[in-house]
């Protein structure tokens, strides 16, 4: 069973939704065909059996078991803390049309529904109504190189935080014991920081397109080399983005608004639906090109001129700082100023 090649949004073609409702033992699966009163459930094991018993069940619907023949299968799963992953990519590998979603954007859809149940089978199948109705873009699984990196950056991330765990409780300590023995595993922590921060250039230097697009991210004035390293990771293939637009809402910068009719106006503020790393990764870097790329300080002059706060400031310097990355990464071309003004 195959799917025609297609960009990044379904066709209005002839199609059979498949919904999975993924946990860490099972898969639940709701099939709605080309006429939405045809249905079906089914469950299999998540593991690589029962991505077989999947496939033979899909194969047995769609060929005999729906009143019309669908000409294609778009399968959604929501993101499930990485347990949707082992058979996205198996499912994607056959040739499906595979979508993961953001669990708040199906959150949102069942609120809208007035869905009132939550059992594995309501949800697959809530799912499969979502595939059908919203027809979300098609999910690319990221190379062994990305994904390599995202883990040694995500790991780098961890350690971190627990230095800084560590020194916090230093800080706190007035028991030279417990405080000794503490900064014996901060030095530890420390050590171990070394060796990820050089395992993380390797990796970059040992693979031409990341060694590439690290060099060119670095021309970008606030983007050094831990930081170019952290978009790569998170950002992953800019390609699956068809604008700068797409990429700043996969980070959540995008501004969220909140108006009703003529009393209620909430201020803008960050949508933060999206990838909560790549914002992180972000911040920093958009302080320093408020100071030293000029674009992004044309822009963050304009925003105080307007008299917006600090964190607005910043949070719209992140958005233009990732658009800036999108820019280069897409063209494969160094920074210029004179393409990114100020507004």
């Amino acid at each position: 069973m195959t799917a025609p090649d297609r960009s990044n949004s379904p066709e209005s073609v002839s199609s059979a939704s498949v919904g999975i409702d993924v946990s860490k033992a099972s898969l639940e699966i709701a099939l709605i065909g080309p006429e939405e009163e045809t249905s079906a459930s089914h469950t299999v094991p998540n593991t690589e059996d029962g991505f077989e018993k999947l496939i033979g069940w899909l194969e047995k619907q769609t060929d005999a078991g729906l009143e019309k023949r669908p000409e294609q299968v778009h399968v959604c799963l929501e993101a499930s803390g990485g347990y949707q992953h082992p058979v996205a990519c198996f499912l994607h590998e056959r040739g499906l049309l595979v979508s993961v979603i953001n669990p708040q954007r199906t959150s949102s859809y069942a609120d809208s529904q007035l869905n009132r149940s939550k059992t594995d089978r309501v949800d697959a199948r809530l799912l499969a109504r979502f595939c059908k109705k919203e027809e979300p873009r098609r999910w690319e699984p990221s190379s062994s190189e990305q994904k390599s990196l995202k883990e040694l950056t995500r790991g780098l991330d961890q350690l971190k935080k627990e230095r800084d765990r560590l020194n916090n409780q230093i800080d706190q300590s007035e028991n030279p014991t417990v405080t000794g023995s503490l900064e014996s595993v901060l030095e530890s922590i420390n050590e171990q920081i070394d060796r990820l921060e050089e395992a993380i250039d390797q990796h970059v230097e040992s693979s031409n397109t990341l060694a590439r697009n690290r060099d060119l991210l670095e021309t970008i004035p606030g983007i050094g080399q831990t930081a170019a390293a952290l978009v790569l990771a998170e950002l992953g293939n800019h390609e699956r983005f068809e604008s700068a637009r797409q990429a700043a809402a996969y980070a959540g910068l995008t501004p969220a608004h909140h108006e009703s009719g003529s009393s209620v106006h909430r201020k803008p503020h960050l949508s933060k639906v999206g990838s909560s790393r790549l914002r992180r990764a972000l911040y920093f870097p958009a302080m320093a090109a408020l100071r030293c790329n000029a674009a992004v300080k044309a822009f963050g002059d304009r925003l105080a001129e307007r008299g917006k706060e600090d964190m607005v400031i910043i949070g719209a310097a992140m958005r233009k700082l990732l658009h800036i990355c999108y820019g280069v990464l897409k063209n494969q071309t160094p920074f210029d100023a004179s393409l990114h003004p100020g507004n």
